[in-house]
C-alpha cells in the first residue's frame, strides 16, 4: 500500500525554519495532528495494544501497512492478533497512529468530519446526529435474507445505483458462519451478505483489497471500532499515500460487544445437527441469542456467553458508530425494522435518497426506542471508561 521508509522531509525541517530565519506563519490544517509519525514503531503497537489484550481485531494497522499481516495465534480457539512480517522496522508510525486503541482524539475527529455547524449535546451519550428513523426495506428479497428491517442492504444497494460508491466492503459468512469479507459491486452480491455476523473479523482489510482492485469509491459497513480507525487514517496528517481518499461511504452498525470464534463451537453444539450448517439465521433480542436452524429456535442467555467476549471489546465506548456518515441498528425500532441515525451530510442525503426511491420506508422514532437506545450507549461508555487507558505522554486522551 504504500513505502514504510522515511522520506527526508519528514524528519528535518526546512532550512529557514529550522534556523529561525524568514517569516513565521500561522498554517491552518485540515487534518487531526497526530503527534506519533516516526516516531513509533510496531512493537510499541504490541506494548500499548496486544499486549495489554485490548486488540479489537478491525484490521486498520494491516490495511494500511504491508509490514503487518493478521495471524493465527492459538489454533483451536481461532485467536488472531497483528504480527510484524519483516526483519527491520522503520517506525513509520502507521500501525500506532492508526489504531483505534491507542488513542482516540474524539473532540478533534468529530470536528473534522462534522464541522464546526454540528455540535454535541452535552450528555448526549449517541453522539452527533442529524436525523434518526426506523426503517424498513421495500424489497421482499432484502427482507427474508436481511437482519432486522435490511436497512444496510437497501442503503447500499441506493448507493451503488446512484454511483455514490462503485463498490462496497462488506461482511459475508462461509456454512459454518465464520466471517469472510467481501467486495461487493452488485445487488445480488449485497444480498448474499445480508444478515449479521457476530464473530470477531478484521473487517478493515477489505479497505485494502478494494483499493488494490481498482474500485474508485468505496463503501464500507462495520463496527464502530472499525470505523474510528477508518476515521483515524481519514483526518490524520501524515506523510503517505494510502488511498483512502477513495473511501466515500462508512456505515457503522450498533455493537455492544463481539464475540471470539470460540462461540461459534459453542454454539454449533447446541444445534440440532451439532454443527452450524443448517442455521439460517443469528439474533440478539433482548438478553438472549436467537438461533434459526431449519424452522427451529434455540435460545441461549448471553450470561451464558460471556467468556466468548473479545477482550478488546472490554474498553469500547461506542455502542452507536458516532464517527460513521450513517448508523444502524435495531433496538429501538420494532421488531422487523431498523434504527437508522444519519450523522453526516453525505449520510443524510443518501438516507433522504433511499426513502425517496422507494428502497425503504419510514417512520418516525419513539420516544422509548429512544431512550432504550440511550440505556444501552451509556452502559457501554460507563463500562470502557472503568477500563480504558489513562492519558498518553503525548497528552491525548485514549476517548474523549
Amino acid at each position: 500500500m504504500r513505502n514504510c521508509g522515511r522520506r527526508r522531509g519528514c524528519d528535518k525541517m526546512s532550512g529557514e525554519a529550522a534556523a529561525g530565519t524568514g517569516p513565521q506563519r500561522i498554517e491552518v490544517r485540515p487534518y487531526v495532528r497526530l503527534s506519533t509519525f516516526l516516531e513509533r514503531g510496531f512493537s510499541d503497537l504490541q506494548n500499548t495494544v496486544t499486549a495489554k489484550r485490548i486488540c479489537c481485531l478491525c484490521g486498520t494497522c494491516a490495511a494500511f501497512c504491508d509490514k503487518i499481516a493478521i495471524r493465527d495465534i492459538e489454533a483451536e480457539s481461532g485467536k488472531k492478533e497483528p504480527a510484524f512480517v519483516e526483519e527491520y522496522d522503520t517506525v513509520c508510525g502507521l500501525c500506532y497512529a492508526f489504531c483505534p486503541r491507542t488513542f482516540l482524539p474524539q473532540d478533534e475527529l468529530e470536528q473534522r468530519i462534522f464541522g464546526e455547524d454540528r455540535k454535541r449535546v452535552t450528555g448526549d451519550v449517541l453522539g452527533i446526529y442529524r436525523s434518526g428513523y426506523a426503517v424498513r426495506s421495500k424489497r421482499a428479497d432484502i427482507l427474508e435474507k436481511s437482519q432486522d428491517g435490511g436497512a444496510v442492504t437497501s442503503l447500499l444497494a441506493y448507493a451503488l445505483d446512484e454511483k455514490i460508491i462503485d463498490c462496497s466492503v462488506i461482511t459475508s459468512a462461509d456454512e459454518q458462519w465464520k466471517p469472510i469479507t467481501k467486495i461487493a459491486r452488485t445487488y445480488a452480491e449485497l444480498l448474499e451478505a445480508a444478515g449479521t455476523k457476530y464473530t470477531l473479523h478484521p473487517s478493515v482489510l477489505g479497505v485494502r483489497a478494494a483499493i488494490e482492485e481498482g474500485c474508485e469509491q468505496v463503501g464500507f459497513v462495520g463496527l464502530p471500532c472499525q470505523i474510528q480507525g477508518i476515521r483515524k487514517v481519514q483526518t490524520a496528517e501524515q506523510p503517505y499515500e494510502v488511498g483512502i481518499k477513495k473511501v466515500k461511504l462508512l456505515i457503522g452498525l450498533f455493537c455492544m460487544e463481539n464475540f471470539t470464534d470460540e462461540l461459534l463451537n459453542f454454539v454449533g453444539q447446541r444445534c440440532l445437527s451439532g454443527s452450524l450448517a443448517g442455521v439460517r439465521k443469528f439474533e440478539i433480542r433482548g438478553k438472549e441469542l436467537l438461533i434459526s436452524e431449519d424452522g427451529e429456535t434455540h435460545r441461549i442467555p448471553l450470561e451464558e456467553l460471556k467468556s466468548y467476549i473479545g477482550e478488546g471489546c472490554l474498553v469500547c465506548m461506542d455502542y452507536t458508530a458516532e464517527l460513521a456518515d450513517i448508523a444502524v441498528g435495531s433496538v429501538g425500532s420494532e421488531e422487523g425494522w431498523s434504527t437508522v441515525f444519519a450523522r453526516t451530510v453525505l449520510g443524510e442525503q443518501v438516507l433522504n435518497g433511499a426513502i425517496d426511491a422507494g428502497y425503504l420506508e419510514v417512520m418516525n422514532l419513539g420516544r422509548n426506542g429512544l431512550e432504550s437506545i440511550k440505556r444501552l450507549a451509556k452502559r457501554k461508555k460507563e463500562s470502557g471508561r472503568r477500563r480504558r487507558q489513562p492519558p498518553t505522554r503525548f497528552g491525548v486522551r485514549w476517548y474523549q
